[in-house]
């Protein structure tokens, strides 16, 4: 036999040695990515079943962010009287998931050196005239600790004149920095005063240094009209229902998203290094700072912070609404803490009819997404939110 002959006997045995690698490689891969696939389908498709059927909730979408991808699930319906299915392009109400957008984005906006957190609030609107607003920080109006701001502003404040005499005739009922008391109308007038500087309304700001640069291209303050026929109907007391915004709901309550840029969201928040966009990087890492201290809880600026491991009955105590709505004493951390990846950073959010959840372990490089139709208790979200990731650890 020639040299040859020998050699290219020696080149095929090789090649198919390198094939057969190569196929019992792929199939492997393929063999893992079902059976993930398929534990992932179990026990999702089973938790949130189980929490469906409790609350009697006509639709859930869900996202799950594990093992670098998000796998997508959705079930029920946006429409009862006309069984409109959920999809991924479903768009539902987030409530107070909001929060952690405003949170981000002032964030942003301090990365640019626009604002310094330490700055009083007349600083940024010097209409606030009442002399308790020398003291009132925005770092206090973010976080909530700015001296007993109510939750909701009355109805009657429809404009920025209303606006600001709501706001200069409010009354302390305790020092700044003592207390933190969950509100709208808190962390609604940080929103406004941080994009101040910028020369740029809130929504205008939102969407070209968030949500532009992270895709983020169906999360919505007002929805187009091409895009209503995937507006969810929410529901209460068997009756459906939809958000009635107000002067502050932007910042605070008021956006609509799908399960697809939420899922977005949770990833840009858990690994801000992917995050091309360098102020928003940095605004990303500052909104997860840990400011305060509220028993187990950190506060950052919108989200909501634990150490992990976190237990999941004391995750769900803090996000109870006799905590959430009721004065707490918080401690100061100063300096902050920079963002610390053993956490589980999580965010509630309600409107009437409608119920969101959000968690990220960023150590784990695991999150969920929760978006529901109907406003049922934030225990049953966590519950269903841990009980998933859990499985999957």
């Amino acid at each position: 036999m020639s040299d040859s002959t020998l050699w290219m006997n020696s080149m095929i045995k090789k090649c198919f040695c390198y094939i057969f690698i190569f196929s019992l490689t792929y199939s492997t891969s393929a063999f893992s990515d079902k059976k993930s696939s398929r534990r992932m389908n179990q026990i999702v498709n089973k938790t949130i079943q189980d929490v469906m059927k409790k609350n009697d909730i006509p639709g859930i979408a869900v996202a799950v962010i594990y093992q670098g991808r998000s796998w997508y699930f959705t079930y029920g319906v946006i429409n009862t009287e006309h069984n409109i299915p959920v999809t991924e392009q479903s768009l539902f109400e987030v409530g107070s998931l909001s929060k952690t957008f405003t949170g981000v984005l002032g964030g942003d906006t301090l990365a640019r050196g626009e604002i310094n957190l330490n700055d009083p609030a007349r600083c940024y609107w010097p209409a606030l005239m009442a002399s308790k607003w020398n003291n009132i920080s925005l770092l206090q109006l973010v976080t909530y600790t700015a001296g007993g701001l109510p939750w909701q502003i009355p109805d009657h404040v429809t404009n920025e004149s209303s606006l600001l005499d709501f706001y200069n005739s409010w009354r302390p009922n305790w020092e700044p920095g003592a207390k933190r008391l969950y509100g709208n109308s808190s962390i609604g007038l940080f929103g406004i005063l941080a994009v101040k500087p910028s020369g740029m309304r809130f929504e205008e700001a939102l969407k070209t240094r968030v949500l532009q640069h992270l895709n983020m291209n169906n999360t919505w303050v007002t929805i187009p009209e091409e895009y209503q026929h995937h507006y969810s109907w929410g529901y209460s007391n068997n009756k459906p229902v939809r958000l009635l915004p107000g002067i502050l709901a932007a910042k605070t309550y008021g956006l609509i998203s799908t399960v697809k840029d939420m899922a977005t969201w949770v990833q840009a928040n858990m690994d801000p290094e992917q995050v091309k966009n360098e102020t928003l990087q940095q605004g990303i890492k500052l909104a997860q700072s840990r400011y305060w201290r509220i028993g187990s809880m950190y506060q950052g600026l919108g989200w909501d912070i634990f150490n992990w491991p976190a237990e999941p009955d004391v995750v769900i105590y803090c996000s109870n609404r006799k905590v959430a709505l009721e004065p707490q004493t918080a401690v100061a951390i100063s300096p902050p803490v920079p963002l610390v990846k053993s956490s589980w950073v999580h965010k509630t959010g309600s409107t009437r009819g409608f119920g969101a959840y959000v968690a990220f372990i960023p150590e784990k490089k695991m999150g969920i997404v929760l978006l529901a139709n109907k406003n049922y208790p934030n225990a049953d979200r966590i519950k269903a939110a841990y009980a998933i990731l859990n499985a999957l650890e």
